[in-house]
């Protein structure tokens, strides 16, 4: 009996099972799963009619709420390797996003994959109650790389998710400032938990879900291509600073007084995953200092823009100053086995104070996960990625700059190391609202041809009014992998032209 005999047995002797196969034989009466997969001579499995079953189950059995559903046409993944995804029929996409920044290693890295692999033979599974070495060794690596950097000694504690490490690092803010309230960016994003969700600056998140009495103050953030106060940066001086840095000099403005401030925290995104917007270099300089000297502390999420991400081990390191508080996730294992950390200066979390039980998950700090860190931690600081980096996203950047030149609805582009952008507007700014949106749907559900080959491409959204493509791709990426993806985003764009033009 083979495997697919077997499902058909289970699916008859179980209740679920049972349920399984009445879904079954109503979307195809005539296929039983035997037949559904029928084996083929070189021992793998063609589908028959699966990828209508598939989507059958999907609209019959999945919660709509998550990401996925945002495209009218999921794609049905089924395999990956280096910046490329296939899906179940086949097709090829070029992938310019990289599982937002969740694989800067590529997929599969062999490096990385290898160690998961051991690990899962050695030590698959331990309770987050003992200590084990992928753990210990992972997170001397982290507190040793940020203390070359910064000078500053810290300590590391674990998570699953972006989400819940960023909860973790305000439980750091109000057990040493004793205060619930923190202030974000317009146009930040630090997760869809209840906790997060006050952060992160889209009301559509919170909007369902009732009052959020500890919602954060926000700030302007400077995204120039899109300025909240309708100035050119040329001319500008830095409005949005200076805005932020006056709203703390005087008690009538209502966040501070002469000795005492209602916040615990800034929390920040050195360049916001929202659109990859990237700020001026001098804007952070210009009110963080300040802020400091207040006792408000600078919890920086380097969830998407950190390990290497912009030419730099971490985002900040451009920018002129030093966190308090860090959160790593998604490449922090290259998107294999979800782990996330959080870093803060040593005197926060002090062992007499930050005692046993302050943060804990079951699955914290399971060895797959830290193996997959350590791994990861291994590679990349094996790399030249800060000569190689910056290098490729100039190469990048420019080909970019020769888009933005041939096609008139692009307003603007930017990129800090492989970390790019491309918005989308008129001659006056006034953006084309959804249009990344469209840009994203063309990709996906058309083929396009580049040397020979046929391609379709996966490109990653954002912007306050679903205007801006974000590009990041894998930081391995040769630069004929550039020039194929360029040269498909060009067909895109050709494309996205005709609509936009209506």
């Amino acid at each position: 009996m083979n495997i697919w005999d077997e499902t058909e047995s289970l699916v008859v002797e179980n209740s679920i099972g049972n349920q399984l196969g009445e879904m079954q034989k109503a979307v195809q009466p005539t296929i039983s799963l035997t037949q559904r997969f029928k084996p083929k001579s070189s021992g793998q499995y063609e589908t028959v009619g699966e990828v209508d079953f598939l989507r059958r189950i999907d609209r019959e059995c999945l919660s709509w709420g998550d990401t996925v559903h945002y495209q009218e046409n999921p794609i049905i993944v089924n395999s990956c390797q280096g910046g490329i995804v296939s899906d179940v029929d086949g097709r090829t996409y070029v992938d310019t996003g990289m599982w937002h920044s969740s694989c800067n290693f590529g997929y599969r890295n062999p490096a990385i994959e290898s160690e998961v692999s051991q690990q899962l033979l050695k030590l698959p599974q331990a309770n987050g109650d003992f200590l084990h070495r992928e753990k210990l060794l992972v997170a001397k690596m982290v507190v040793d790389a940020i203390y070359e950097r910064t000078g500053v000694k810290g300590r590391v504690s674990f998570n699953v998710g972006g989400s819940l490490v960023v909860e973790d690092a305000l439980k750091i803010v109000r057990k040493n400032t004793g205060k619930n309230r923190v202030a974000v960016m317009m146009g930040g994003y630090h997760g869809r938990s209840l906790g997060t969700l006050a952060l992160s600056s889209s009301h559509r998140y919170r909007q369902f879900y009732n009052e959020f009495p500890e919602r954060a103050v926000m700030f302007p953030f400077a995204n120039c291509a899109q300025c909240f106060y309708e100035k050119e940066r040329e001319t500008c001086e830095l409005y949005c600073a200076q805005t932020i840095r006056k709203s703390f000099s005087n008690e009538f403005y209502g966040l501070a007084s002469k000795t005492s401030t209602e916040l615990g925290a800034l929390v920040i995104e050195p360049c916001q995953g929202r659109g990859y917007t990237i700020p001026p270099q001098d804007f952070y300089r210009s009110f963080i200092p300040d802020l400091q000297e207040r006792g408000i502390l600078i919890l920086d999420d380097e969830i998407q823009v950190g390990m290497y991400r912009t030419g730099k081990l971490f985002a900040f390191e451009h920018y002129g100053f030093v966190p308090d508080i860090m959160t790593l996730s998604k490449s922090f294992t290259n998107g294999l086995n979800p782990v996330s950390l959080v870093w803060a200066r040593a005197d926060l979390v002090r062992t007499e104070n930050f005692t046993p039980g302050h943060a804990h998950s079951n699955f914290a700090n399971h060895p797959l996960g830290t193996a997959a860190a350590l791994a990861t931690w291994r590679y990349m600081l094996a790399q030249d990625y800060e000569t190689s980096v910056p290098a490729k996203g100039t190469y990048f950047l420019g080909k970019l700059q020769q888009l933005q030149a041939r096609y008139p609805f692009v307003y603007a582009v930017d990129g800090l190391g492989l970390l790019l952008n491309l918005v989308f507007a008129d001659a006056h700014g006034t953006p084309y609202e959804g249009s990344a949106k469209l840009a994203a749907a063309i990709a996906q559900d058309n083929d396009f041809l580049w040397a020979g080959e046929s391609w379709r491409m996966i490109l990653q959204t954002g912007g306050y009014n679903l205007n801006v493509l974000k590009f990041a791709p894998h930081l391995d990426i040769s630069y004929e992998e550039i020039d194929r993806m360029i040269g498909i985003l060009d067909q895109v764009l050709q494309k996205l032209g005709v609509e936009v033009s209506k």
